[in-house]
């Protein structure tokens, strides 16, 4: 019991130390924007920070390139998705199907072995 007790408390202990470091690191990460160092991040620093990302988003979704988002645009979009998930999906279930036969045929190794 003292065991349990013992590795539930080292566990905790460094549970806790992740979330602490990565709250750390998203403050300073935060931080990084302030460009006149006021200790403070105003919404105009902010937004320059993630306008490069905001555009390369932007850029992405306008499949024909004129500027705007249309409804056709979106359905491409959301197809594209849905195929790229279908493939993860289906590469996700071949590697368990494999890993599930490797494992098959150790046990049948093994088994046999006797």
């Amino acid at each position: 019991m003292k065991l349990i007790c013992l590795i539930a408390l080292v566990a905790l202990i460094f549970t806790s130390a992740n979330v602490y470091a990565s709250m750390h690191e998203t403050d300073s990460e935060i931080m990084k924007v302030d460009v006149n160092n006021d200790g403070r991040v105003s919404f105009d620093e902010y937004k320059a920070a993630h306008e490069e990302r905001m555009h390369t988003r932007f850029k992405r979704r306008d499949v024909n390139g004129d500027g705007f988002i249309d409804l056709a645009e979106k359905q491409v979009a959301k197809e594209k998705k849905h195929a790229k998930d279908q493939a993860d999906k289906k590469a996700e279930q071949k590697a368990l199907r494999e890993k599930y036969q490797d494992d098959r045929k150790k046990r049948k190794k093994h088994f046999y072995k006797y």
